[in-house]
């Protein structure tokens, strides 16, 4: 039953994170939540609050107005106190010049009595990063600055 409700937590936070709504989705994480996303480019990092992780949503929305996250498989191990879930999903969006913006990602959840304490995103960063710079090209230049820097705790 917990898996069930763990899937259907995934999909409306999905759903939440692409209208922009992210207050619901932080109020499930710890406080000291360990959130990264791979790479190196303005939207990679790791971070360990509430409000760091706000930023970098809004940073998300920023770049991505009109992002849509769609998980396409879920997948819960674990029981409630320190459960696992792995989702597959994809993102797009369409540039400011109308071109269409398609990537794919997995994301690693672990949630402790329905806290979230993790979150990785692990997105195709060649996709990625030569999108960050056309829409730098385009003159968004935070597309080009550096990864946010998370606050001191």
């Amino acid at each position: 039953m917990y898996q069930l409700i763990a899937k259907q937590k995934v999909r409306q936070g999905f759903s939440q994170i692409s209208t922009a709504n992210f207050e619901p989705l932080l109020k499930q994480f710890a406080p000291d939540i360990h959130f990264t996303f791979a790479g190196s480019h303005a939207l990679a990092g790791e971070f360990h609050s509430r409000d760091d992780v706000r930023q970098w949503f809004n940073r998300v929305h920023r770049l991505f107005p009109g992002l849509q996250l769609v998980p396409n498989r879920i997948f819960v191990s674990g029981p409630p106190w320190d459960m696992v879930v792995t989702t597959q999903w994809t993102v797009s969006d369409t540039l400011p010049d109308g071109k269409p913006y398609h990537n794919r990602g997995i994301q690693i959840l672990r949630i402790r009595f329905g806290t979230v304490v993790e979150d990785h995103l692990i997105e195709d960063n060649q996709i990625l990063v030569a999108t960050l710079d056309h829409l730098a090209h385009l003159g968004i230049a935070e597309a080009a600055e550096r990864p946010l820097v998370a606050t001191a705790a």
